[in-house]
């Protein structure tokens, strides 16, 4: 049982239940996840099970697709619909929705929410957030919004207008701050009201599983090399093995990282660019002797 795991997290649950979860299920504790995904946001999350655990970081630069319902009208002390409100303008009509959304294209400077794991000297923005305090001066980051469209007619209901969209962007985007930002822009307080991850990366929502189709039928997870498909393949031969097994530089025959694969496909190792000579060297190597 080594490899990745796609599941869709329910909502109420944060990422780390979900390991916890697994754990138990895959009698094992070597069980990690990438792109935390909030509690009150729901889909694809990534996990890495046994060896799995190893390969996971080559998925944390990935890009991803979310699905979004934004509610205009009012905006809250977590960007989302778990928040305290904190300002209402009552909304009748919008105009020029979609224009404001194709603004968002491209690089686009954000600051993250104080409801954020981001560190802000040595503390959690969250922790300072649940003291009431507000780092005014967070880290920004830039990110880039490479697709947004609306995908729903407008809903206006209760003084709000509500509609869904995806958004293809970068590693970083918080899609809670992204929702205030499009609300501001059209001139009214905003807000999440819903967020399901559906991409990210190689892997898609509708390859994943559900807790309870993991509670009946435990399923064997993605093969390592499998998983990593996207990387160019080295096939080993009887020299390349031996040096493999013993963590050998290789020849940099392609860029790297690399897979190092067997005659049936088995994921041997990953190799990266060495920084000073023409090699490939061992990030992982997963022979057992």
């Amino acid at each position: 049982m080594n490899g990745i795991l796609l599941v869709n997290k329910p909502q109420g649950m944060t990422s780390h239940d979900v390991v916890n979860i697994v754990r138990r299920l895959y009698h094992t504790k070597k069980v990690g996840h990438t792109g935390t995904l909030d509690p009150d946001a729901t889909g694809l999350l990534i996990l890495g099970i046994n060896d799995g655990t190893k390969i996971i970081k080559f998925f944390n630069q990935d890009e991803k697709t979310y699905q979004a319902r934004i509610a205009i009208g009012s905006s809250t002390t977590t960007l989302d619909k778990t928040g305290t409100v904190i300002a209402t303008k009552e909304v009748t009509s919008l105009e020029g929705v979609d224009d404001v959304l194709e603004s968002f294209k491209g690089n686009y400077h954000q600051t993250p929410p104080m409801y954020s794991a981001i560190k802000y000297n040595g503390k959690r923005l969250y922790e300072y957030a649940r003291e009431g305090i507000t780092i005014e001066d967070r880290p920004s980051r830039d990110v880039k919004i490479i697709d947004i469209k609306r995908i729903s007619d407008i809903l206006y209901k209760n003084n709000h207008a509500y509609f869904d969209y995806l958004v293809y962007g970068t590693k970083g985007l918080y899609v809670r701050t992204l929702s205030y930002d499009i609300g501001a822009k059209l001139g009214y307080p905003a807000h999440n009201y819903e967020l399901h991850r559906i991409q990210a990366g190689p892997f898609h929502i509708k390859d994943s599983y559900t807790l309870d189709d993991l509670k009946n039928d435990i399923p064997t997870p993605i093969p390592l090399g499998d998983a990593l498909s996207f990387l160019p393949a080295i096939m080993a031969d009887e020299t390349i093995y031996d040096d493999v097994r013993h963590g050998r530089a290789l020849d940099r025959i392609v860029e790297g990282p690399v897979r190092i694969l067997d005659s049936n496909s088995n994921l041997l190792a990953v190799y990266d660019n060495h920084p000073d000579k023409p090699l490939l060297k061992a990030i992982n190597v997963f022979i057992k002797e």
